[in-house]
């Protein structure tokens, strides 16, 4: 290691970027040459701006990758997230209740469209979604329902990179060699109003796309299809928004047929669109569960969170008849979750 120029005994930049190349595994990172590539290294961020090993500044667009809403360098979340961790870090979810956790659950729960009053919390996007994904599983067990199990999701979304997350992503990927479970998915075509056939109407491409959904679960089955998911804005598959009506009308379907809709709103929730939520206020649907996570802490900690609504609460509690039991229980942990300093900074 190197003395820095102001004669410090801490790495000079060169060392970092050296240590970056041979010791950590970026996210995308091409399997041919990932040690080669000369990421650029940051070490402040103020507002909007970031700045490099070197000094030079930087407008940061996206707000670090679609999280960073409330901007870097916020003295009353560092000052609320120390506190938290010196009064209380961490306590066991299994048989204790927190006053961060509490507070920030009821908050959700008020900013949320509709009867979505029910928050579990989890370390990110991608596993809220594998809570909702789960969590469609769970409902239909309950009903007998075994074979109603099938995922409906979109060309061009994006959902996360967890297992059951990356399964209902639709995305492209270049020689994507991880596994993904394809019996419990299926994919519509791409919404983009823009890839419509020349002289079509925006109102003839959202019928079209409509059909699509029509078309699937007629082909499927409704009887084996538990759930629609999709993003208000399909946000890393291009910034695509979808005709006017797609949303309502897909929902709308999904109820007709008992399907739980999932509204992925990692991305689109905590004012990246003007709203706390766009589901109701800019799509106007209530889906039956939404999924969050970045803006919820602005990026300053890890956290998500999957909101039920009532009416799924409610068809899936209660004694399980013919288990031989007098309750189920809803086996899904995440042992670090919530984080008292996680729901404090939130």
């Amino acid at each position: 290691m190197k003395l820095t120029k102001s004669g410090t005994n801490e790495p000079a930049i060169d060392d970092i970027v050296a240590w970056d190349r041979k010791h950590q595994l970026h996210p995308w990172a091409p399997m041919d040459a990932w040690r080669g590539y000369d990421n650029m290294v940051v070490n402040t961020a103020k507002g909007i701006h970031l700045w490099d090993a070197t000094g030079k500044r930087f407008i940061d667009g996206p707000g670090g990758m679609w999280c960073v809403q409330i901007g870097y360098g916020r003295q009353e979340m560092a000052d609320a997230i120390a506190a938290q961790v010196m009064q209380l870090p961490y306590a066991s979810p299994w048989t204790t209740a927190t006053e961060p956790s509490a507070i920030l659950a009821k908050k959700i729960a008020d900013m949320a469209p509709g009867d979505l009053n029910n928050v579990f919390f989890t370390t990110g996007g991608s596993t809220a979604v594998d809570t909702a994904l789960r969590t469609v599983h769970f409902f239909n067990n309950r009903l007998g329902r075994q074979n109603k199990k099938i995922i409906i999701a979109r060309e061009k979304g994006y959902h996360g990179s967890t297992y059951l997350a990356s399964t209902v992503t639709g995305k492209e990927r270049d020689k994507n060699r991880f596994d993904v479970e394809t019996r419990l998915v299926r994919f519509l075509p791409d919404v983009n109003p823009y890839v419509r056939p020349a002289g079509m109407t925006e109102t003839a491409w959202c019928d079209e796309k409509v059909a699509d959904l029509e078309r699937m679960i007629e082909s499927v089955g409704a009887e084996n299809i538990g759930g629609f998911i999709a993003e208000p804005i399909l946000c890393s598959g291009g910034v695509i928004i979808p005709p006017a009506g797609y949303h309502k009308r897909t929902f709308d379907i999904c109820r007709k047929h008992d399907i739980l809709y999932i509204s992925d709103e990692v991305v689109t929730a905590f004012g990246r669109i003007g709203h706390w939520f766009a589901s109701e206020a800019e799509f106007g649907i209530v889906p039956d569960m939404i999924t969050c996570a970045k803006g919820l802490t602005s990026g300053y900690l890890p956290l998500g969170a999957c909101i039920i609504s009532d009416r799924v609460m409610d068809r899936m509690t209660g004694p399980d008849d013919g288990a031989g039991s007098r309750y189920v229980i809803f086996e899904w942990l995440h042992i670090f979750r919530p984080p008292c300093e996680l729901c404090r900074g939130a």
